[in-house]
């Protein structure tokens, strides 16, 4: 099993919100910067955020998130996400899954008011992000997150933005998640969510201090048991931004807000760029 993993790394595909110490100023050259690490849940008094975000923004001239929210959010990337990741007519999650594992889901579903026969609907990776959002949800994590905030400060200065990633890698990544195995996903996914309320609570407490050897020792050491996980959800799309960072900031001022556990470990993008010869700062 994954341990508690799994939850934490799906909010790595929903990231949404940092604080101060979670935003670093990247020079080299002509390119100049900021970097945030986002969780992608928070909770109200996590807002107002503090002052550098807005003074980040204000200096850069394009936003860069991990996929323009503006595409995935409309009918028809919401149509796509769902119909990528929904069963066949005549098949269901609970088919997937060994007796006494679809009566756990089941009964977990019951205990916290979730509707059973809507998830069953969906593919395992998606059904566990369904299953952790809404339990973070049910223990406070209703804010919008930093993406989102972003995007609705940048529209009314004409501040465009862009993704790493479209759409369709995006949902890529859920496919590959998806072909782990329901079992595992699943079975990992209620473990995890026994002790979601305090592993997202020091998860959140690392991040506000911008403290990235807390958030490797926490939730990334683990991570690297499972070398298959970790090459989906973090090494192959590090490197694919890296990859597309140089021609995406173009020596253009820009804010760029990806998942916190993105920037953290070996293969970390705070590492590579430092390797790649760009000074950083960490914004105080």
């Amino acid at each position: 099993m994954f341990g508690r993993l799994v939850p934490l790394f799906f909010l790595v595909l929903l990231s949404t919100a940092a604080q101060a110490n979670s935003l670093w100023q990247v020079t080299k050259g002509s390119q100049r910067f900021y970097l945030a690490g986002t969780i992608h849940l928070l909770s109200p008094d996590d807002y107002p955020l503090p002052q550098p975000y807005d003074q980040a923004l204000a200096e850069s001239t394009q936003l860069i998130l991990e996929t323009p929210l503006d595409q995935l959010e409309t009918p028809e990337g919401i149509a796509l996400l769902l119909q990528r990741n929904r069963y066949p007519d005549g098949e269901n999650l609970l088919q997937h899954l060994n007796p006494a594992l679809a009566q756990q889901l089941s009964t977990f579903c019951q205990q916290h008011k979730l509707p059973l026969q809507q998830i069953s609907r969906f593919k395992p990776a998606f059904a566990a992000l369904m299953l952790t959002s809404t339990q973070l949800q049910q223990q406070g994590a209703t804010a919008p997150g930093l993406d989102k905030y972003l995007m609705q400060q940048a529209s009314p200065k004409s501040i465009p933005h862009l993704g790493f990633e479209s759409v369709e890698q995006h949902l890529v990544v859920l496919d590959k998640l998806n072909q782990q195995g329901a079992e595992v996903l699943i079975e990992s996914t209620l473990q995890d969510l026994q002790s979601s309320q305090q592993d997202f609570a020091a998860m959140k407490q690392a991040w506000r201090q911008g403290d990235v050897d807390a958030l490797e020792k926490l939730f990334l050491s683990d991570l690297f048991k499972y070398p298959e996980l970790y090459q989906i959800l973090i090494l192959e799309r590090n490197q694919d931004w890296l990859r597309k960072l140089p021609a995406l900031v173009n020596g253009k001022p820009s804010f760029i807000a990806v998942g916190a556990l993105h920037l953290v470990g070996k293969d970390g993008l705070l590492k590579a760029l430092q390797q790649q010869g760009y000074q950083i700062r960490q914004v105080q």
